[in-house]
């Protein structure tokens, strides 16, 4: 009976929590940039300077989330820390994410009766470009400079300056940057 009732308070609480996330990201929506960064600026682990927000930017724990200089984050992107494990998502400077790109750095353990949450922080490098709708999963390090084209899972590490694509997303040829 404690089980029951200490898994009722949780999830109590979690619906409280969202209800005010929700609400203040629905706030930060109506404002105009400037004032939507500083406003995300204000709940996050770190953030560089010259990060565009577009609207509906929706991050579940911010103070699991390290964002760098220049950074374009598109309209309709998620990201979802691990709040149980304390994974997290950090990306790079000079990156640009499509729109509805996710971040998932949390999941559950299949083989537990109970999904026991699991993780691993995801990093994205320097002067990476994310396309649309792409997921990037757990655990993934994207290499500087690297490209994920639009609508990839990517579910393993991405050497620097790759272009990946696919469902999951594999190396289809590598960028010839100077």
């Amino acid at each position: 009976m404690n089980d029951k009732m200490g898994w009722h308070a949780k999830l109590y609480l979690n619906h409280t929590y969202l209800y005010f996330l929700n609400f203040y990201y629905i706030l930060l929506g109506l404002l105009p940039e400037p004032l939507r960064g500083l406003g995300y600026g204000l709940v996050l682990k770190r953030q560089g300077r010259g990060v565009f927000y577009d609207a509906r930017v929706y991050i579940k724990f911010p103070w699991l989330v390290e964002i760098g200089d220049n950074v374009s984050l598109n309209r309709g992107i998620e990201i979802y820390p691990s709040y149980l494990t304390g994974h997290g998502v950090t990306i790079g400077d000079d990156v640009r994410i499509g729109p509805g790109t996710r971040f998932l750095a949390a999941g559950h353990d299949v083989s537990e009766a109970s999904f026991q949450e699991t993780g691993g922080d995801i990093r994205v490098g320097n002067g990476c470009w994310i396309g649309a709708a792409a997921l990037i999963l757990a655990g993934v390090e994207l290499g500087d400079g690297s490209v994920v084209a639009a609508g990839s899972v990517v579910t393993r590490d991405v050497p620097a300056n790759a272009v990946v694509a696919g469902v999951p997303a594999r190396v289809i040829r590598y960028r010839d940057v100077a």
